[in-house]
């Protein structure tokens, strides 16, 4: 039996924790090693699909230190053969990506990104042969909107190609081996079942790779949509739980999957590496001040309708810092909010991007534009637009907008809600120009905000906006801008 084991989008998630608190969880890589060395034996290859530097609590830390060596040292003991690159594994800049790279013991295989200066290196393919004298061909790739998304000083030193292209160029090295096999930080711009095409964009092009490539397996990620796998067109395809959920086993003869959950903790890996763990769990309770209140997580669809007091919070101390007139945030699918005593953990968990900060210059009518395509979110008043939950949960793509007034009509059709803008109180008029301040990611136009695309920089922090928050926290700040 032949068989493959795969992890994806396990953003250091390594201990048996999700860090909302510090009780120990059966998740996380820690929780199912034990479970993956079961099935492996000779005729076994363990792959990651990337996104592995950040993410968690563990990854921020690390970065904090300057540290990706430990996170190195923990994932060889795992003994992973083969991984590729993720999108988020450019966050923390080509220093320390170059850095774990090479305190990795497994091989890194991403066709469509080259180091100019060749430090860091990356195979386009490899090919392994068996003990039961099967071979493996593998290419791997990587989605390339990292170049839309990515800081330009994280990524300046590469060359990053297409996924389609770096995969027709290796395809031919591959294409006698007996398993032909795609590993894709990307995910699927496809319908599973009808397999008619959901997306205009080609972020994600694992339906191209199911159709226009004979692959025997693609392995998927970066939509955090865990699918256990079926043929596809000729193609066995397979996407992995994320967040160190848990694992994918394929038997690549019978052409089946399964998903399979964290069950027991590795002791011998937990207990030598312990230490961090609780390195990270104490400086995650640090307690930074106390409010006059909570402010905790709101109802999804009232908080679009009616705004969000969280969310207003978090834009004062962007507006504070950044002095700019509007501030936009959002938040990830699920966060924790704030107690009265606010800790570092309730600010990560609460806000979960890598982002800095950057400030651009915005005319009315494009501020309008992009208060239109925010209020797609719903529906109606009721119902959250389904473009936001399939393939997958997209909450993170509508903003809370601070520092401006406006009316939505929510009986309107799409781009003829918004109404009534004011500033200061004052209604906007057409030659307003405004300072936006938003996160590095919404400003590339992510998300099909493209009225951001090309708006002139004002100023861009190199701090990172969690950053910003624990500070102002801490300082006391936050707690001056609560009254």
């Amino acid at each position: 039996m032949t068989k493959i084991i795969y992890t994806s989008d396990v953003h250091g998630y390594l201990f048996p924790t999700d860090y909302l608190d510090r009780n120990i969880k059966k998740k996380g890589y820690i929780s199912f090693i034990d479970q993956i060395n079961s099935y492996r034996d000779e005729n076994t290859i363990l792959l990651d699909a990337g996104d592995i530097l950040q993410g968690s609590s563990l990854a921020y830390y690390l970065e904090k230190e300057n540290n990706p060596e430990l996170m190195a040292d923990i994932l060889n003991e795992f003994k992973i053969d083969y991984y590729t690159l993720g999108n988020h594994d450019f966050n923390y800049g080509y220093a320390y990506l170059k850095k774990f790279v090479d305190r990795r013991n497994s091989t890194l295989i991403c066709a469509n990104v080259k180091d100019k200066n060749k430090e860091i290196i990356t195979s386009d393919y490899i090919i392994k042969k068996l003990n039961n004298g099967k071979t493996l061909g593998i290419i791997g790739v990587v989605t390339d909107w990292i170049k839309l998304w990515e800081r330009k000083e994280n990524i300046e030193n590469f060359i990053i190609t297409k996924p389609l292209d770096a995969i027709s160029d290796n395809f031919k090295y591959i294409k006698d081996c007996d398993y032909k096999i795609c590993l894709y930080h990307g995910g699927y711009d496809i319908d599973l079942e009808t397999l008619e095409k959901n997306t205009k964009t080609d972020e994600n092009v694992g339906g191209e790779i199911l159709k226009n490539f004979n692959f025997d397996l693609l392995l998927t990620g970066h939509q955090h949509m865990p699918f256990e796998g079926k043929k596809i067109y000729n193609t066995y395809t397979s996407q992995a739980p994320a967040n160190g959920e848990g694992f994918v086993l394929v038997d690549l003869d019978s052409k089946s999957s399964k998903i399979f959950k964290g069950e027991k903790i590795n002791t011998n890996i937990y207990n030598k590496y312990k230490y961090i763990d609780d390195k990270v769990q104490d400086f995650l309770d640090n307690k930074l001040c106390k409010l006059k209140r909570p402010y905790l997580d709101e109802d999804k669809i009232q908080r679009a309708k009616h705004g969000s007091i969280l969310a207003d919070f978090f834009n004062k101390i962007i507006i504070d810092y950044s002095k700019a007139d509007i501030s936009i945030t959002s938040f990830a699918n699920e966060i924790s909010g704030l107690s009265e005593n606010v800790s570092i953990r309730e600010i990560l968990n609460t806000y979960r991007f890598p982002n800095t900060l950057i400030v651009l210059e915005i005319s009315a009518e494009k501020l309008k534009k992009a208060l239109e395509q925010n209020f797609t979110y719903l529906e109606n008043e009721n119902t959250i637009n389904k473009n936001f939950l399939i393939p997958k949960e997209e909450h993170y793509n509508f903003d809370f907008f601070y520092g401006i007034d406006f009316d939505v009509d929510f009986t309107k059709d799409f781009y003829e809600r918004i109404s009534n803008i004011t500033f200061k109180g004052k209604p906007v008029k057409d030659e307003d120009k405004f300072k936006i301040a938003m996160n590095n990611y919404r400003a590339t136009g992510a998300g099909n905000f493209d009225m951001y695309k090309d708006l002139k920089v004002v100023k861009s922090f190199d701090k990172e906006i969690s950053e910003i928050l624990i500070d102002a926290f801490r300082s006391g700040r936050a707690s001056e801008l609560e009254k």
